[in-house]
């Protein structure tokens, strides 16, 4: 019994050894990245994503084993678990704001019925933003826009993608970087040219 706890506190302090390191090389580009997703400047909400990534991170049963062979990806299974904390909190907000809504059943609130959400202009301009996206998508080198595709519309991961296409990892980041690089381009454009 004494053996199986001094392996598990073992394997417990090598992952969070590897944690501080992970996190220390990728700080910079989590942050950036967590700023972008939250909309925001503000120096708190990027700290308690990154403290929330390092939870899961250390909750991760043997995780030096796991990301032993995918060093190469590391960057983008840490930008990933960020990406689905943010989502994650993005949810509970909602359901919180859900939570806290008022019955329009009582005639003395005022409540008003009109939701620009799903207002007619804002669906005419949803459905033209898309149709440049996919003009925008029509014109990238068909490699980008199938590792870009494979990427954002079917969920596959860079090395996913690499095994499916036979191409290397840091080919399909190049393609994919491309790809948005064209389409958000593209898309200034026209919206510029409006």
């Amino acid at each position: 019994m004494g053996e199986k706890l001094m392996v598990r506190k073992a394997r417990r302090a090598a992952s969070h050894g590897l944690i501080e390191r992970l996190l220390a090389e990728h700080t910079f580009a989590l942050r950036r990245f967590i700023r972008v997703r939250l909309h925001t400047e503000q120096q708190h909400e990027c700290d308690d994503v990154l403290q929330d990534v390092y939870m899961r991170l250390s909750q991760i049963e043997d995780l030096p084993a796991k990301l032993a062979g995918r060093l190469d990806t590391t960057r983008n299974y840490l930008l990933q678990i960020a990406s689905n904390l943010i989502i994650d909190r993005a949810r509970r907000a909602q359901a919180r704001k859900q939570a806290s809504h008022i019955s329009s059943n009582n005639d003395d609130d005022e409540v008003p019925l009109y939701c620009e959400v799903n207002s007619p202009e804002r669906s005419l301009a949803n459905k033209r933003k898309l149709q440049r996206i996919e003009r925008a998508l029509q014109k990238l080198k068909p490699a980008q826009r199938q590792a870009f595709l494979l990427h954002r519309v079917e969920g596959l991961s860079y090395r996913e993608i690499s095994d499916r296409l036979g191409l290397s990892v840091s080919t399909i980041e190049k393609h994919i970087a491309a790809a948005l690089t064209s389409a958000r381009q593209a898309i200034a454009k026209e919206e510029h040219d409006v």
